[in-house]
């Protein structure tokens, strides 16, 4: 898998021969969907819905109206109880869940679903979770983890969420082995694909090799624009991502919000993963020169329900 540093966060760690063997007797995932074996297929996949009505907006404008296919949702998050409402009511929808662990902004906080004497490593002296992801990766329990991470998708499924798949916010939910592990265990018990950040490694994990099996969905390459995008241009540095666009399954990670006085005040002092470059993901994919790249290189747009309800869950 190629994958860059996602927020300098820490990625869950799969080993090499691990992935060989597991995956060597799997069918290539295009042709398990129906498509040729070359095919070019694409997640276009909102992250952060949850965080801002600002998120929630633009990012439902941009599932009603364009490529973008799949987006997942922060359970802690002050928005929350919108997006789910959305969510609830069009269950065809493709949400999943940005699995939380960490909460970044400078002004603009939030905590466990959980009660927080349950998962006290989890926390700061402040009752939220802590900024960053090394913090949590030092200081977390696993055990605690496991309480806060089930607790969100229980959460989720009691607001009516048809969930399709888990990632995680800033890698959190696979900053250490022992996390990963986690996390990925808690998507096979619910039976649902999980977003596998990690570099081929040559420790194993432990623990990894009974939870990869033929209904294990792995992402062939991840692409996100890194805040450097946004100085050479948001559509040029798409344009070249979806020009060279590999066989295999890509999930392009965005974050659509607009750029208003909601996102500025949320994430004032931090320009990197921002409001306007927040607004420029928005903007390329609702653009119909987008729509047009997609058509011209033959690209198939494929969703995380798909890949739930055809692999995961396939006997």
């Amino acid at each position: 898998m190629k994958l860059s540093p996602y927020y300098n966060s820490v990625f869950i760690v799969l080993a090499f021969f691990i992935v060989k063997q597991s995956f060597s007797q799997i069918s290539n995932i295009a042709e398990r969907l129906g498509f040729p074996k070359e095919s070019k297929l694409l997640i276009v996949h909102a992250d952060d819905l949850g965080v801002a009505n600002s998120e929630n907006m633009a990012s439902i404008y941009a599932l009603e109206n364009s490529p973008v296919n799949s987006a997942s949702i922060m359970v802690p998050c002050p928005w929350f109880p919108e997006i789910a409402a959305y969510a609830r009511e069009n269950k065809n929808m493709d949400f999943g869940l940005h699995l939380t662990l960490n909460s970044e902004w400078q002004n603009y906080k939030w905590g466990p679903v959980s009660s927080k004497d349950r998962v006290k490593s989890l926390i700061n002296e402040e009752g939220y979770f802590f900024s960053s992801v090394d913090s949590l990766a030092t200081y977390a329990k696993p055990e605690e983890v496991e309480i806060e991470l089930r607790g969100q998708i229980e959460k989720a499924l009691a607001a009516g969420i048809n969930i399709t798949h888990l990632d995680t916010h800033m890698g959190s939910a696979a900053s250490t082995p022992e996390i990963g592990i986690i996390y990925i265990k808690l998507g096979r018990e619910y039976k649902i694909p999980v977003l596998l950040d990690g570099r081929i490694m040559e420790t194993p994990m432990p623990g990894l090799e009974g939870l990869l099996d033929k209904n294990t969905v792995m992402v062939d390459n991840i692409h996100i624009a890194y805040p450097n995008a946004i100085k050479q241009g948001m559509d040029v540095y798409y344009r070249n991502i979806l020009k060279n666009l590999p066989a295999g399954l890509n999930c392009l990670l965005i974050h659509a919000a607009y750029d208003n006085a909601e996102m500025k005040a949320i994430t004032i002092n931090h320009p990197e993963y921002g409001s306007a470059w927040r607004q420029a993901d928005f903007d390329f994919f609702t653009s119909k020169e987008c729509a047009k790249i997609l058509e011209d290189e033959n690209i198939i747009l494929v969703s995380w329900k798909e890949l739930r309800d055809k692999i995961t869950r396939s006997e």
